[in-house]
């Protein structure tokens, strides 16, 4: 899918995210689905790279460190599971309490236009979630 033009429509489509250590992962937890980290070389990658927190420990849901662990979470369905869910909840309260939709617009007023007033943000508890792949087939079959 990498030559695809549009990623957010492949986010869009996807039922579950598989990311290493891609910023894909703060995007993806916007929409609050599924996400599976697949890090086999975390201790390599983390300490070559450095990293801003240990991803192991405040995952966006599960963790696979190789390629068995991942075949048995993706079999599960453990990705989509309570304790999944509860770090999904974790992280996005961490990373997307900004991520209303007008992120952007705020920077672009108050940056390029001086703005000294910020657009009000949707309190996180209060936004609608995009519908997943099949909420959104069964409104397009109701409709």
């Amino acid at each position: 899918m990498s030559g695809h033009g549009r990623v957010e429509e492949l986010y869009l489509a996807a039922d579950a995210l598989i990311t290493d250590y891609s910023s894909a992962m703060f995007d993806y937890a916007v929409l609050d689905r599924p996400i599976i980290v697949y890090a086999p070389d975390w201790d390599i990658y983390s300490a070559v790279r450095g990293t801003y927190f240990n991803l192991l420990e405040e995952p966006p849901g599960v963790v696979a460190t190789t390629q068995a662990e991942l075949i048995r979470l993706l079999g599960s369905r453990e990705y989509d599971g309570p304790e999944a869910t509860e770090r999904r909840a974790g992280f996005r309260l961490r990373f997307c309490e900004f991520d209303d939709g007008h992120a952007a617009e705020r920077v672009v007023r108050r940056v390029f236009l001086g703005e000294e007033t910020a657009l009000p943000f949707v309190p996180f508890t209060e936004r609608p979630h995009a519908p997943t792949p099949d909420q959104a087939l069964e409104l397009v079959e109701r409709a």
